[in-house]
């Protein structure tokens, strides 16, 4: 059997994966490396803990001696680093911590795979580095959609963070050979996504009758994926990309906050909200659209999910499993 170790993999996109992954390939053996802190939830992957395809290790990336450990014992073939501090606006609050798990965790993982694997000449090898499309300067024009080679922002250290662990892979990749591909999606939603984020929120909110609190101005067009198209993406990623390269992952599809309000609130029978026009200062639309032709035209990948599906799935599953609202 071979063997895949996920970092991160309690967490929101990296549960998803393993729940998707590890019934899609049955001679595969998954090593779960993850911290468990929050929004990492062990739970997210009960229904498959006591399988012996399964194992969990709890640990920090930081911690180089039980990262060497891990991948000496286990001699993992593949390797998808989801592990990462995620959230903009902590990032702005406790900026060390985010640059200590990003990057120097990331290069912890590099380190370890790199002298390890580089003892077969890396072969059957493979580093996968799960990044994010807001590393991408956003812009005005709603035509333009980001390459590859776009340039980053510096809006927060959380996204500092990301574009510098990219760098860093990018790096091991071009001076030493080392076999690793980044990917780079836009915004997920869907099962298992820690209750305090925008689409679960607002889920939880209708659903208890609440108010749905829209923070920012209605001028923000985010791009979206329903989270199993991004696992499908990754495997495919994973199995078929080329070392060195770059993938964004995308759906083509940007919304408001207060359009995803209303089609959560449509689809659970609640009337919409009214919105505002942005401010005359605001009224500037801002995009994020990612070009994903490289990921769809090489590796043969499309999203299967669209918007409303994709969030009447959401929906029913936070309301069949309120046991995991955390």
């Amino acid at each position: 059997m071979k063997v895949l170790l996920v970092t991160g993999g309690s967490g929101f996109v990296g549960s998803n994966f393993i729940n998707y992954f590890f019934r899609r390939n049955k001679s595969y053996i998954i090593i779960n490396y993850d911290n468990l802190t929050s929004p990492s939830r062990y739970n997210n992957l009960r229904e498959i803990e006591r399988s012996p395809r399964y194992h969990f290790v709890k640990g920090n990336i930081l911690n180089q001696e039980l990262v060497n450990y891990v991948i000496k014992k286990h001699h993992p073939d593949y390797i998808i680093n989801f592990a990462c501090e995620t959230c903009p606006k902590k990032s702005l609050i406790t900026p060390a911590s985010y640059f200590e798990t990003n990057v120097l965790g990331t290069l912890r993982l590099l380190e370890s795979a790199r002298h390890f694997w580089s003892k077969n000449n890396y072969k059957g090898n493979r580093f996968i580095q799960v990044s994010t499309t807001n590393i991408y300067s956003p812009t005005n024009d709603k035509e333009s959609y980001l390459s590859e080679d776009s340039g980053f922002s510096s809006q927060n250290p959380y996204i500092i963070s990301k574009a510098s662990s990219d760098m860093l892979v990018k790096s091991f990749s071009t001076n030493f050979n080392f076999p690793a591909i980044i990917s780079r999606c836009c915004c997920n939603y869907g099962p298992y996504q820690h209750i305090d984020n925008f689409i679960p929120l607002c889920i939880k909110n209708t659903i208890e009758n609440k108010t749905i609190c829209l923070n920012e101005a209605n001028n923000i067009h985010r791009e979206w994926l329903y989270v199993l198209d991004h696992c499908t993406a990754l495997i495919r990623i994973l199995f078929y990309g080329k070392n060195g390269e770059i993938y964004n992952i995308g759906s083509g599809i940007e919304s408001t906050d207060g359009e995803i309000a209303n089609r959560i609130l449509k689809i659970l029978g609640k009337p919409a909200i009214q919105l505002n026009s942005a401010k005359e200062h605001d009224n500037l639309e801002i995009h994020n659209t990612v070009n994903s032709y490289k990921i769809r035209n090489n590796l043969s990948w499309g999203h299967k999910y669209n918007l409303d599906d994709g969030l009447l799935d959401t929906v029913r599953w936070y309301k069949e499993n309120k046991d995991l609202w955390m």
